[in-house]
């Protein structure tokens, strides 16, 4: 734990026997109780000294082997324990950048490509009934913001999709209010309907190059959410755009349990995979529902991956990643891998399923707090979890270099430096320049512990890469 301050309930009875109180007797149980859950919270945040304003949640690393893909854990934990924003994070659990989005949330956090150059993407707003209204972020290398874009011609920016396309313009979903006549479906005359909306932008101008609306290509009764009297009807609920290897979109519905291809000229349903109307025969193990995150892979043979939630409601014993194949002849689906987690978790909203190009496969359990990495063989090399109550949207392995434009942190207590860096992907050790003494110390986390040379009166870090050279360099403080 040596770059987080961390208290624990061993702390906690040292800390109360130092001081002469004894847990069974001058506490009583109600005062012990919340005390050691308070505890437990705190063990489940960072505390940085460098960064006292970055506290993100822990992730716990369960499981570590050999054949992990290259590229580091992109996720934005939205609830739990700990501040809300994207986390980026290595393979020890350890923070490598961490942005605090306060008092708004942040989705959909990714690395991509903005104008040639590398970009983190997300989505940041507020959520309400599963929908989002905010704007989406593009920032540079150095960890600048250089794009700021809300869905096009007034549209709420929804949160489940922002991703860059290789032709430079963005994919993204917004959502519509449509009062309707709902009573031939068991609603009330003068109901609302919520339509789905997925648009193709231009950058950065965010003009509206393609814009597809569910209402006019897919019918209300093709849906299985359930209708009340107590809001809008959801009933089509977009949760991922895919651009297709032929220029047409992929897109995923949430509550029709179906994955549309849409033609990117026309707008019409080309076919549904999934759903009440699937054009595809659905083979054993095939039928998907609440589905998150639909992909497209492969060459000659269509492979379309998608986070099968199966709840809620529930109408599968647990959730799983499917990775389907199509045959676009015959029309007909088959599974071509399935993964579930151990012990099985049963996700009710959100979640993600990444085909990585070696062949590996990232999982993001959804409202459940995992992320699981498995081989070509299924075998698991990977596997982590937020703390209690934490979830995220998509977890994500990517590659990413960071090399932040701001300078090192540090804080000197007791003639001990401590470091950090946020966003540097780079460093690997730290060189402590003081008294005229000139030392290096291995990074060990997201801020690291470096002792002052006797006799220094001010003290200064440099942070250096694998390769030796220096990357930086911090302010002088006093010791």
């Amino acid at each position: 734990m040596g770059d987080e301050l961390r208290s624990t309930r061993a702390d906690f009875v040292r800390r109360a026997a130092a001081a002469g109180v004894t847990l069974g007797a001058a506490l009583s149980p109600r005062f012990v109780g919340s005390a050691l859950a308070s505890l437990d919270d705190v063990a489940d945040v960072h505390h940085f000294r460098s960064r006292p304003d970055l506290s993100p949640p822990v992730l716990s690393v369960l499981q570590r082997k050999s054949g992990t893909s290259a590229g580091h854990l992109f996720l934005s934990p939205s609830s739990g324990p700990g501040r809300r924003g994207p986390l980026i994070a290595d393979d020890h659990g350890h923070v490598i950048w961490f942005h605090d989005t306060r008092p708004v949330v942040a989705m959909n956090f990714r690395a991509g490509i903005y104008r040639g150059k590398p970009a983190l993407t997300w989505w940041e707003g507020r959520t309400e009934h599963g929908l989002g209204d905010g704007t989406h972020i593009v920032m540079d290398q150095h960890y600048r913001e250089v794009l700021r874009v809300p869905a096009g011609r007034g549209r709420p920016s929804d949160l489940h999709e922002f991703v860059l396309t290789d032709r430079g313009t963005a994919l993204v979903t917004a959502w519509e209010r449509v009062p309707m006549n709902l009573s031939s479906y068991g609603g009330l005359s003068n109901g609302e309907v919520v339509g789905g909306i997925v648009q193709e932008l231009e950058l950065p101008s965010g003009r509206v190059l393609f814009e597809w609306r569910s209402l006019d290509h897919v019918a209300l009764d093709e849906s299985h959410q359930g209708i009340t009297d107590r809001g809008p009807w959801d009933y089509f609920h977009v949760n991922s755009v895919e651009l297709d290897h032929d220029g047409n979109y992929l897109v995923s519905a949430r509550n029709t349990w179906a994955v549309y291809k849409v033609h990117a000229g026309t707008g019409e349903v080309m076919w549904r995979v999934g759903g009440k109307k699937s054009d595809f025969t659905m083979g054993p193990g095939t039928v998907f529902a609440w589905q998150h995150d639909a992909r497209r892979h492969g060459g000659s043979n269509y492979l379309l991956s998608l986070f099968d939630d199966g709840a809620a409601p529930q109408v599968q014993p647990w959730s799983k990643a499917l990775v389907l194949e199509l045959d676009l002849k015959r029309m007909h689906a088959s599974v071509h891998r399935s993964f579930v987690h151990h012990p099985p978790v049963l996700a009710h909203a959100l979640g993600s399923t990444q085909v990585l190009p070696d062949g590996n496969v990232f999982v993001g359990w959804g409202t459940s707090p995992y992320m699981t990495e498995y081989d070509r063989k299924g075998e698991v090399v990977f596997d982590a979890k937020l703390p209690k109550g934490g979830q995220n949207y998509r977890a994500l392995r990517l590659p990413w270099k960071g090399l932040p434009a701001h300078p090192p942190a540090i804080v000197v207590k007791r003639h001990v430096v401590y470091a950090s860096w946020n966003g540097a992907t780079e460093l690997a050790s730290w060189r402590v320049e003081a008294a005229g003494d000139t030392t290096r110390h291995p990074r060990t986390g997201f801020e690291t512990e470096l002792p002052v040379p006797a006799g220094a009166k001010v003290v200064k870090v440099t942070p250096i890469d694998r390769h030796g050279a220096p990357l930086h360099r911090s302010k002088t403080v006093a010791v």
